[in-house]
C-alpha cells in the first residue's frame, strides 16, 4: 500500500499531494500544518506515515510526542514496505490528557504542597469518570437532603455528571472552578425556573469536591488539568524537562483538541526541532466536550509552512453534506437552487411507525447487500441519540434477514445490560446484610438465565420459591405436582443446586462482589453454549467491580466508603458505576455498524459506501441534551463574559452545531445517504419544522411521511 492510501470500509482514497507526500520525507526539521478533508483515516494515517518516516531518518523513538484525540485501540503498525531495522525504542502516543495526568504524576513531589494537597509526601489517588462520580455523590447527597435543586427535573447521574462537566470545562478552557457559577449566571437573561438558585447551588458542591479533592488526595480530569496548567506550564524546570525529552511533536486531529492542549502545543512549537499539526476542515465534533477548532486553526500562524490537500474530485455525498447544511446556516442567495449531484446522493425513507420504517430501513439494506451495491461491512446505521429500543429494532430486523450486523456505542452503562441485572440478582438472594431484597422480576429473569428457562416459567418458578419478605430461595422440596409438570425436564433439580449454592454464600463469611462474580460465573452461568457477547459482559461487571473494591479506600469519604457490595451494586442501579465503560472492540468489517449516536461515528476512522439517517424528523438532531446546569459554550474560553445567553444565540449555535454534524457524516459516505423517518418519532410525532427535513425538502422536494 503506497503512500496517501488507505484499507477499510469503502474505497481506497487518495488523501494527500505530491507536496505532501514530499513533506512527508523531508528531513527531521521545521513546523508544518496540514490541512486535510474530511476522510477515511485521513489524519491518521498521514501522521503515521510522517512518524515512520522520523524514525527510518534515524529520530529515537523517545525523542517523538504524538498526540492523538483518542487513546490508541492498540500500537500503531509500521506502514507496509518500511524498513523494520529501528531502534527499539517507541513513540510516545497519548491523548493531551493521558500526557497530562502523566506529567502530574511524575512531577508530583514538586508541586503537591504548593497546589494545596492535604498529604503531599503521599502518592495521588487518579480518580476515573466512575469514582469521580461516586466522590461526587458523597458531596451532593447532603445537600439534596437539605433541599438542594429543588425543582430541577433531572436523573441522580446526569446531575453528577453536570457537576462534574462544568469542572471538566474550567479545567480544559484553563480558568479556576471559581468562574464557573458567575459565567453560568451572568449570561442567563432568562430569569426564569429559579435556574440562577441552581447555578449557585452547583457552585457550592463543585467547590466542596474541589476541597474534598485535595484534602484525601485524589485527582480527577479537571485537578490534573488544573495542575498541569498551574504547576507545569509555567514551570521552567518542566519547560527544560520537555526540551530534553522530546524534540518532534506530531498532532492528529488538532481541531479536536481543546483550548488548554493548544496552549501547550503553542509552547512546544517555539521549542521543538519539528512539528507536524494535522487538521481537517469541518471537524471540531466534539464542542460538547471542549474543543475549540476556531482556537486550533490559530495554531496555523504559529507554523513556519502551511500545506492545503484540496476536496477535489468533490463527491456528491460532500455536496450534500454543504447542500443541507445550507438549509439552516446563511440563507442561501435569492433564487439559487439545490445542486443536481446532491439531490442524486440523497434516498429518502418513511413509514407511519418507527417499526415500519425499520423493516423498511432492513429491506433496503437487504436489497444493497443482494444486488451487489455493497457489503455489509460497507453500510452504517445513525441515530441521534443512543435510543435502546431503536437499536434493537434494527439490529433483530438486520438479523432476521440474516445480515451480519455490530452495534457499537461509544460508552455504554452496566445497568442496561441483562447480564448486569441477572448477576446482580443473584448477589443480593447471596448476601443477607443487604438492605434491600432484589424485586421479584429481578429474580425472574436470573432464574430464566441461570436455569435456561423461558420468561413464563421462570415467573411461576419464582412465584413458587422466591421469599421476598428475606429476600432468599426457599426450598420446593417435592413441591407442587403441577409446577414439575409445567417445568422442563430436570428444572427443579437445577433449581434446587443453584439454591444451595446460594445458601452456602449466604451461610458463610462475605466475599467481595468481585470474587462472588467470579464464582458465580464460572460455576453458575458459564455454559458451552453461552453466547460470547454475553460473556463479555459478565467480565467488563467483574472487572468494574474489582477496580472499585481496589480502589474505594483511597477515595477518602469514611471508614467503609461503599467498596461493600451493596454499595457497589446500588450505585450501578443509579447509573453511576461504569457509566462509562468502553462499549467493546472494533466491529468486525463484515457486519453493518449500528451506532447510535451520531458523534460516535464520526470519532472513529470509518468511511462507507452507504449511510442510513434514522429519526430524521426528530428534533433530537437538532437540540441538544438537556443541560440545565452546564453549558459548553458558555464555559468556553471564546465567550465573551458581557455576552448573554439569548434565544438567538442559542438558535444560531443549534445550526451552526447540526451543520457541522451533517458534512462530517456526509464526508463519510460514499454512493449515497438515507434519510429515514416516521410520522412518529422517539419523543412523539415528527416535527414538521424539524431542519433536516426541510434541508431535505429543499433538494429533493416536498417531504411527506408514507399513508
Amino acid at each position: 500500500m503506497g503512500p496517501g492510501a488507505v484499507t477499510g470500509p469503502g474505497p481506497a482514497a487518495p488523501l494527500w499531494t505530491a507536496e505532501v507526500a514530499a513533506a512527508v520525507a523531508a528531513p527531521a526539521a521545521g513546523t508544518v500544518w496540514i490541512d486535510l478533508p474530511q476522510g477515511p483515516a485521513a489524519g491518521g494515517a498521514l501522521v503515521r506515515e510522517r512518524m515512520a518516516a522520523l524514525l527510518d531518518q534515524g529520530v529515537s523513538g523517545d525523542q517523538l510526542l504524538v498526540l492523538v484525540p483518542q487513546r490508541p485501540r492498540r500500537r500503531p503498525e509500521p506502514p507496509a514496505g518500511q524498513p523494520s531495522g529501528r531502534a527499539a525504542v517507541s513513540p510516545e502516543i497519548h491523548t493531551f490528557y493521558g500526557l497530562a495526568a502523566r506529567m502530574v504524576r511524575l512531577f508530583w513531589p514538586g508541586i503537591a504542597s504548593e497546589a494545596g494537597f492535604g498529604s503531599p509526601l503521599d502518592p495521588p489517588v487518579l480518580l476515573t469518570y466512575e469514582t469521580a462520580q461516586y466522590v461526587m455523590k458523597q458531596i451532593v447527597d447532603p445537600l439534596l437532603a437539605e433541599g438542594a435543586f429543588d425543582g430541577l427535573s433531572l436523573r441522580p447521574q446526569r446531575l453528577l455528571s453536570q457537576l462534574l462537566d462544568n469542572l471538566n470545562k474550567a479545567g480544559v478552557n484553563g480558568y479556576e472552578i471559581a468562574e464557573v457559577g458567575p459565567r453560568l449566571r451572568d449570561s442567563w437573561t432568562a430569569h426564569r425556573e429559579g435556574r440562577e438558585v441552581w447555578f449557585d447551588q452547583a457552585q457550592s458542591c463543585i467547590e466542596a469536591y474541589r476541597a474534598h479533592c485535595l484534602q484525601h488526595n485524589l485527582v480527577d480530569v479537571s485537578l490534573v488539568l488544573h495542575l498541569f496548567r498551574r504547576h507545569l506550564l509555567p514551570s521552567d524546570e518542566f519547560r527544560r524537562y520537555l526540551e530534553g525529552r522530546f524534540r518532534h511533536l506530531l498532532v492528529e486531529a488538532v481541531e479536536e483538541t481543546v483550548p488548554l492542549a493548544q496552549d501547550f502545543i503553542r509552547q512546544r512549537l517555539a521549542a521543538v526541532d519539528s512539528a507536524w499539526l494535522v487538521a481537517r476542515r469541518d471537524g471540531g465534533f466534539r464542542l460538547f466536550l471542549g474543543v475549540d477548532p476556531e482556537g486550533a486553526r490559530s495554531l496555523r500562524e504559529v507554523c513556519a509552512r502551511s500545506l492545503r490537500v484540496p476536496d477535489e474530485p468533490v463527491r456528491p455525498t460532500v455536496t450534500l453534506g454543504r447542500e443541507l447544511s445550507a438549509g439552516f446556516e446563511p440563507p442561501r442567495a435569492p433564487g439559487q437552487t439545490p445542486d443536481e449531484a446532491a439531490a442524486g446522493a440523497l434516498r429518502l425513507l418513511s413509514a407511519r411507525h418507527r417499526g415500519p420504517m425499520v423493516a423498511e430501513v432492513a429491506a433496503e439494506v437487504v436489497r444493497l447487500v443482494e444486488t451487489g451495491a455493497a457489503e455489509p461491512g460497507e453500510i452504517a446505521v445513525v441515530a441521534p441519540h443512543a435510543d435502546g429500543v431503536l437499536r434493537f429494532l434494527v439490529s433483530e430486523a438486520l438479523r432476521e434477514a440474516r445480515i451480519p450486523c455490530a452495534v457499537v456505542r461509544r460508552f455504554e452503562s452496566l445497568r442496561e445490560e441483562p447480564e448486569t441485572r441477572v448477576a446482580l440478582a443473584l448477589a443480593a438472594l447471596a448476601y443477607p446484610a443487604w438492605e434491600q431484597a432484589p424485586h421479584a422480576s429481578d429474580v425472574t429473569e436470573a432464574l430464566q438465565a441461570a436455569l435456561s428457562l423461558d420468561p413464563v416459567r421462570a415467573r411461576l418458578l419464582t412465584r413458587a420459591a422466591y421469599d421476598a419478605g428475606s429476600g432468599a430461595l426457599r426450598e420446593l422440596g417435592e413441591g407442587d405436582p403441577r409446577l414439575r409438570e409445567r417445568l422442563p425436564p430436570g428444572a427443579l433439580e437445577a433449581f434446587e443446586t443453584l439454591r444451595r449454592w446460594l445458601l452456602a454464600r449466604r451461610q458463610g463469611e462475605p466475599q467481595p462482589l468481585d470474587l462472588f462474580l467470579r464464582q458465580l460465573f464460572g460455576e453458575v452461568l458459564s455454559r458451552p453454549d453461552l453466547d460470547p457477547g454475553r460473556a463479555a459482559m459478565y467480565a467488563r461487571l467483574i472487572s468494574s467491580a474489582s477496580w472499585f473494591r481496589r480502589s474505594a479506600p483511597s477515595l477518602g469519604t469514611g471508614p467503609d466508603p461503599g467498596g461493600t457490595a451493596e454499595g457497589y451494586a446500588r450505585m450501578v442501579e443509579e447509573g453511576v458505576v461504569a457509566a462509562s465503560h468502553p462499549a467493546g472492540t472494533q466491529p468486525a468489517a463484515a457486519a453493518v455498524l449500528v451506532v447510535a449516536p451520531v458523534y460516535t461515528y464520526l470519532l472513529e476512522e470509518r468511511f462507507d459506501r452507504y449511510q442510513f439517517w434514522l429519526d430524521a424528523g426528530s428534533i433530537s438532531w437538532w437540540e441538544p441534551p438537556h443541560q440545565p446546569l452546564t453549558n459548553p459554550h458558555v464555559l468556553s474560553r471564546r465567550w465573551r463574559r458581557d455576552a448573554a445567553w439569548t434565544e438567538a444565540v442559542d438558535h444560531e449555535t443549534r445550526n451552526r452545531t447540526l451543520g457541522r454534524l451533517v458534512r462530517g457524516l456526509c464526508s463519510r459516505a460514499g454512493e449515497a445517504v438515507y434519510l429515514c423517518w416516521s410520522e412518529t418519532e422517539a419523543g412523539g410525532p415528527a416535527e414538521e419544522d424539524s431542519p433536516l427535513l426541510r434541508a431535505a425538502a429543499r433538494i429533493a422536494g416536498t417531504v411527506e411521511p408514507a399513508a
